[in-house]
């Protein structure tokens, strides 16, 4: 780590020097307190505790520097994270796992999705847990008709914001309090601009982070195109191997002249690995509009068939739903000041969630956040247990950028 970091600090301070380079950053810290969901307490979630403070500081230092067709263009990542609900580790008979809070106070709390070179820091102890990342590093070319990139990758499309099936390369947090946040994924990108309104991107990434890892590389090819067939409708697909699993899908959008609308699906074949699987399917569709000047809405409904393999306490999304349908709404009264609210709603089981979050610009480069979250209806027991584990917290934030 300390080998990446030293290239990392080289790369910064040659961006400071080149004449086409950019730097910035943010930081930002979070207070919250956090109650437990009663249910939670019992078998087989087993996360015994009622009230607890959690603490977290963030940030990101990002540089670029141009030359010619080429980039260089890479990010550091760090988090500071402490609360009690870290300890204790795995104890008792049954072997219970260590309270889960903590990952979804921190989602995505996994910042390299595909990863191979173990560019990170990850160290818990005690009541804190201590993360160095470097979630972006790559070189860049970019000819008249096509870029070719290597290195570790933000792979970025897709309209969802609180679900984008599409795209599993770098998960939404629409529906988290940290912000500023993308998972970096290992490999190389070829992209194609076979046309003014067709574009075709490749991408081979590998994965060492997988269980019961034997030294071979979990690999993914993968092929996202898009095509723009009008000024409003444009149709993107996707298609490959990834995580072992088969993968097809797409989405169409059309912009109105006062609305955006978009349909998603993705279906994933069972895994081509001996384990146990089945085959899951995920669809969405979403309203983006602004209403007036002040007031912007966004809804979002699908489906995302259950893994029936999947471990309760592993959370791959922010929310444990099947067929869901969220609405949020983003008002601003004042230049300076921005309220939202968003309601999420499982259709089958009857759960559903409340986000609140009101924030107000200090300067041009610094805001104040208050937060919180909340379920507001419970599911049916039998239906999800991995919904039992949904805390009710509040929450301010201080973050400023540079």
């Amino acid at each position: 780590m300390k080998f990446f970091l030293l290239i990392f600090l080289v790369f910064v301070t040659y961006s400071a020097l080149a004449m086409e380079s950019e730097f910035s950053g943010n930081i930002e810290g979070q207070i919250r307190n956090s109650t437990n969901n009663s249910e939670a307490k019992d078998a087989p979630l087993f996360q015994d505790w009622n009230r607890e403070n959690f603490y977290l500081l963030y940030g990101n230092l990002h540089g670029k520097v141009e030359f010619g067709e080429s980039r260089i263009e890479a990010n550091w990542f760090a988090r500071y994270s402490e609360s009690n609900l870290y300890e204790p580790a795995p104890i008792g008979p049954f072997n219970r796992p260590p309270y889960i809070a903590t990952g979804i106070f921190t989602f995505p709390n996994r910042l390299v999705a595909r990863d191979i070179f173990q560019m990170q820091h990850i160290d818990q102890s005690g009541n804190h847990q201590t993360e160095s990342i470097l979630n972006k590093f790559y070189y860049e070319w970019d000819g008249s008709d096509k870029r070719f990139m290597i290195g570790r990758l933000y792979v970025n499309y897709g309209l969802g914001e609180i679900f984008n099936p599409i795209n599993p390369f770098n998960q939404p947090t629409a529906l988290t309090s940290t912000s500023q946040v993308a998972q970096g994924n290992d490999g190389a990108s070829f992209t194609f601009f076979m046309k003014d309104n067709h574009l075709i991107q490749f991408l081979f990434l590998g994965d060492k982070r997988i269980e019961n890892y034997d030294g071979s590389i979990n690999k993914t090819f993968w092929i996202h195109g898009e095509y723009q067939f009008s000024d409003k409708l444009q149709i993107d697909y996707v298609l490959g191997e990834d995580q072992s699993r088969n993968k097809i899908g797409g989405q169409a959008s059309y912009q109105f002249d006062e609305a955006l609308m978009f349909f998603q699906f993705l279906y994933q074949t069972e895994l081509i690995t001996p384990e146990p699987s089945n085959n899951l399917w995920d669809l969405l569709v979403g309203l983006d509009q602004q209403l007036t000047t002040k007031w912007h809405i966004r809804f979002e409904g699908g489906y995302q068939k259950q893994d029936q393999y999947a471990s309760l306490t592993t959370f791959t999304r922010f929310l444990p739903t099947e067929y869901f349908a969220a609405l949020a709404n983003v008002y601003e009264p004042h230049p300076l000041v921005k309220v939202s609210g968003t309601i999420i709603n499982d259709i089958k089981s009857g759960f559903s969630y409340f986000i609140a979050k009101g924030t107000f610009s200090v300067t041009k480069s610094t805001e104040i956040e208050a937060f919180g979250f909340s379920p507001v209806s419970a599911g049916d027991e039998t239906d999800n247990l991995a919904q039992k584990l949904v805390t009710t917290d509040l929450g301010i934030a201080l973050r400023t950028f540079f």
